[in-house]
């Protein structure tokens, strides 16, 4: 791809200013390299349990309303791949022919009678917490659709970071998920003690405080993380990437 296009991309992912605009991008994209469909989709980890699904979609119109009736979400191979992976998946590899699973085997045999034949999923782990994709598609599965796939795997590779930074500035992740708690350090070793099993005597002995300031501290972070106790506030800081695992 010439370099100054590949540049020109990027440029209008960081000016994007609204989700129609990352759309017409999205399809310039496609249009560059030789694809005929995208979808965009994000998890966002508004809770353990009760995620927040944002989807900006580039598929045929009948097929994206057939997939959200059929609940394909659930079942979808690139989302769990995507989900679970930091590397791209080739579409070569979810051939029906391919899949043991009759229902992974359904839904992607309808895929290709809809003209979804060969492409690209490319996941985003974000820092939020966040993990989305960008899947790019063609209408034929031929030696030459993959040659095309082989050439635009790193450029778009690339730009789907770029894609999602655009996607997160535009969302506001922050305003469609509960206020994004500021927990104060104190109270982020009180939580993380607490996912620990220990209890707020002991989390003051380790902490060199009184248990009446520890209980404190979990009481503010579950007042700000709008929850009831120290399980379900343990449970919302980790999904909002509130608090981490200690490294070394």
């Amino acid at each position: 791809m010439n370099p100054q296009r590949h540049m020109e991309l990027i440029e209008a992912f960081g000016s994007a200013s609204s989700i129609e605009e990352i759309h017409e991008v999205c399809s310039d994209l496609c249009e560059q390299f030789g694809f005929d469909h995208f979808l965009y989709g994000a998890r966002i980890p508004v809770s353990l349990v009760k995620p927040q699904i944002f989807i900006i979609s580039g598929f045929p119109s009948a097929w994206w309303s057939h997939y959200k009736q059929s609940n394909y979400l659930k079942i979808d191979p690139t989302v769990a791949h995507c989900a679970s992976r930091t590397v791209p998946l080739r579409w070569s590899s979810l051939k029906p022919e391919k899949i043991q699973n009759p229902q992974v085997k359904k839904l992607m045999q309808e895929a290709w009678d809809c003209g979804l034949r060969d492409g690209l999923s490319l996941p985003v782990h974000g820092h939020q917490g966040e993990t989305a994709q960008l899947s790019l598609t063609c209408g034929e599965a031929s030696g030459a659709s993959r040659k095309r796939l082989e050439h635009a795997l790193p450029f778009v590779q690339l730009l789907t970071n770029y894609l999602h930074e655009a996607a997160r500035r535009i969302i506001e992740v922050r305003q469609i998920t509960p206020a994004r708690a500021q927990l104060t350090r104190r109270e982020k070793e009180c939580l993380l003690w607490t996912a620990e099993g220990k209890t707020a005597w002991e989390i003051s002995q380790i902490l060199g405080v009184s248990e009446r300031t520890a209980t404190f501290h979990l009481q503010n972070a579950a007042g700000k993380l709008n929850v009831t106790n120290r399980q379900h506030a343990v449970a919302r800081a980790v999904s909002l990437g509130l608090i981490t695992p200690v490294i070394g």
